[in-house]
């Protein structure tokens, strides 16, 4: 089982500076495996990494696992089996999903020379992608992983060193490729993309010794040179400029690299007098010939590569760098560092390109893959949620509802009686107060009657004198006296009367059956009342009316006529049918909105509201039935009428 320890402890950039030492193998392999893992995110589950023994302290020949992704996971028979199968066949093999890659010490680049031994086995990189494909960029990944990897020392058992380079070769080896990671850490440090592209191709010219290195990106069309080493502003130089373009929409339509030699390249070098490559007969380099002959070139390699993110976008995903050599032929070790850097390499400044776009541009894309993943293959998931929301909004658009216009709502008594004081007095007794019920000709509360009584006995008093003066005034025959007489006994008898009619109203009786609304003199007897004063108000029990306060924003469709519910606080579940009656035109505030009062009347019998046990004051919620309209409309009424107000409110429209 691997330990991973100093593999968690170190950097892994540091772990793969450092090499496998001594003693820190499995940290430097754990740290290449998961570096190469993180290169092919998202998507990988499992992979491993396969080393002869020379390699891991052990006999040669005998193959080990040098290293496991997750950590401490034993491969699958699948993973295992496909990694047997690439070591017996020396060739990449994939299958459902599972890519198993030969380690080979031609770094994945052919190279033939003259003589060449068969390259020399190593070990396999097996990797295994859940989705079923491996992605595009896997192939150019792995070729740079085994570069780094064979570089860092591990063509032999003891000396790290490849059998098949001398000492020279090898540390020239492992200095391109400590070079390669400075200039990658030098595109990094680049914060703007055209400050990374000049970076890179300044960097890239210096490090190999190319006499020239440019790169483009592709608009769609064709490829845009970008930037050209050694010159800020290629401007002036169309001629050149239009050849670089040319020879690298050249790669870029063959998707593969193009490599072109001059007649009179490297005389005498060993390259020169290489075996023709089986395959370069059928990549076309006509465009790269007339850039070599037109501006002194004698070697010219172009590289394409693209990100795999965004090359289905079809924009500004893919690119060329594009290297020259003049009046030298370039070491097979250049041409290698050469073909494997633009994979990584473009893919950075790609990745910084397309993070420094507009806005407009990311959603564009943004969208344009949602489209594709929605209606290309796989993603079934996606497809049924879209299927759904496609669903709901057709039924949304197209189904009906009860629409209802919802408001607070308050009952009110249809009659409120008021019960006055009918003279001037002090109050004697109270039997009631507001909230209980009476019955007409009930006795609410009493006033003191003692001056009633003692005026209508004054009275009474008064008119027995006066009977008296006349049967005198008879007795003297005086007619005149006898009239007066007469009349001043009627005065006085109608003035008892009075006196003994305000006495009997001193009782304050109830005028129709119904609920003391308000008025309480329970608090207040022996207190001085006035004439006309306010005692109590009744209201009856079967005839009650709904106050709706509707907002203005849905007062527009209520009309005179329409039916509706109240459900009141003190009765939820249970709903009273009403119909509305009258429309006041008055907004009042409440609430911070403005309000305005809809009168309704309860579609009950008497009988039926006497049962329901209702009364005054109490407050709800009622929904006025406006018919039936279109769910989606019911849902976004409001919101569309305050964007077509604040529409005419800034524009007009």
């Amino acid at each position: 089982m691997l330990a991973s320890s100093s593999f968690v402890a170190a950097p892994v950039w540091q772990l793969l500076l450092d090499g496998p030492r001594a003693g820190d193998r499995q940290a430097f392999h754990a740290a290449w495996l998961h570096t190469l893992v993180q290169g092919l995110q998202p998507g990988v589950s499992e992979a491993v990494l396969v080393l002869d023994g020379r390699h891991l302290d052990a006999d040669p020949g005998e193959l080990q696992p040098a290293a496991l992704w997750p950590l401490q996971q034993a491969p699958s028979p699948a993973l295992t089996s496909l990694c047997e199968e690439a070591l017996a066949v020396r060739m990449p093999l994939n299958r459902q999903g599972i890519l198993a890659v030969p380690l080979l010490d031609q770094l994945g680049v052919k190279v033939p020379e003259q003589g060449a031994a068969a390259p020399v086995l190593h070990g396999v990189v097996g990797l295994v992608f859940p989705a079923g494909q491996v992605p595009r960029h896997a192939q150019d990944w792995l070729r740079w992983g085994f570069g780094w990897l064979l570089g860092q020392g591990h063509g032999s058992a003891t000396s790290g060193e490849r059998p098949d380079l001398g000492e020279h070769e090898q540390d020239a080896l492992r200095e391109r490729m400590l070079l390669a990671l400075e200039l990658l850490v030098a595109v990094l440090s680049c914060s703007d993309p055209q400050a990374a592209c000049n970076t890179a191709v300044n960097e890239a010219a210096q490090r190999l010794g190319c006499d020239r290195v440019s790169i483009g990106f592709g608009n769609g069309r064709r490829v845009r040179l970008q930037a050209l080493s050694n010159a800020a502003d290629f401007s002036r130089r169309l001629d050149l400029a239009h050849a670089i373009e040319a020879a690298m929409d050249e790669a870029c339509d063959q998707a593969c690299p193009v490599l072109w030699r001059g007649e009179h390249a490297g005389e005498g070098d060993p390259i020169s007098q290489a075996a023709p490559d089986p395959s370069a007969a059928a990549v076309v380099h006509r465009e790269h010939q007339q850039l070599g002959r037109g501006f002194g070139t004698d070697t010219l390699l172009s590289v394409p590569f693209f990100q795999p993110k965004e090359a289905e976008l079809g924009r500004h995903a893919y690119g060329v760098i594009l290297f020259e050599w003049a009046g030298k032929t370039p070491d097979p070790l250049s041409l290698q560092m050469a073909e494997g850097l633009p994979p990584l390499l473009g893919r950075l400044l790609l990745e910084k390109r397309h993070a420094r776009r507009a806005w407009y541009l990311r959603w564009r894309d943004g969208l344009e893959s949602q489209a594709r993943a929605l209606f290309g293959p796989r993603h079934a998931l996606r497809k049924l949620g879209a299927l759904g929301l496609a669903v709901a909004a057709l039924f949304l658009a197209t189904a009906t509802g009860p629409f209802r216009v919802a408001s607070h709502a308050a009952l009110e008594g249809q009659v409120r009686r008021v019960v006055a004081a009918p003279f001037d007095g002090f109050v004697a007794s109270s039997l009631v107060r507001a909230g209980d019920v009476v019955r007409q000709g009930q006795v609410m509360a009493s006033l003191d009657d003692r001056d009633m009584r003692l005026e209508a006995e004054k009275w009474s008093s008064q008119q027995t004198q006066y009977a008296k003066q006349a049967q005198e005034a008879q007795a003297q025959h005086s007619l005149a006296q006898i009239q007066i007489s007469m009349a001043q006994i009627a005065q006085a008898a109608a003035q008892r009367r009075l006196s003994e009619a305000m006495a009997a109203r001193s009782a304050i009786r109830a005028p129709l059956d119904g609920l003391v609304v308000s008025g309480d003199l329970s608090q207040s007897l022996g207190a001085a009342l006035k004439k006309g004063q306010s005692l109590f108000e009744i209201s009856p029990l079967d005839a009650y009316r709904v106050i709706l306060l509707v907002d203005e924003a849905d007062v527009d469709l209520v009309a005179v006529g329409q039916r509706g519910e109240l459900m009141l606080t003190a009765m939820p579940g249970r709903t009273y049918p009403f119909t509305v009656r009258l429309l006041t035109p008055v907004a009042q505030a409440k609430d911070g909105h403005n309000q305005f009062r809809v009168e309704a009347v309860l579609d009950l019998p008497p009988e039926a509201v006497r049962q329901a046990q209702l009364r005054p004051g109490m407050e709800g919620l009622g929904k006025i039935d406006m018919g039936e309209r279109r769910l989606i409309w019911i849902w976004t009424h409001r919101m569309s009428d305050w964007l077509r107000l604040k529409l005419w409110q800034w524009l007009g429209l």
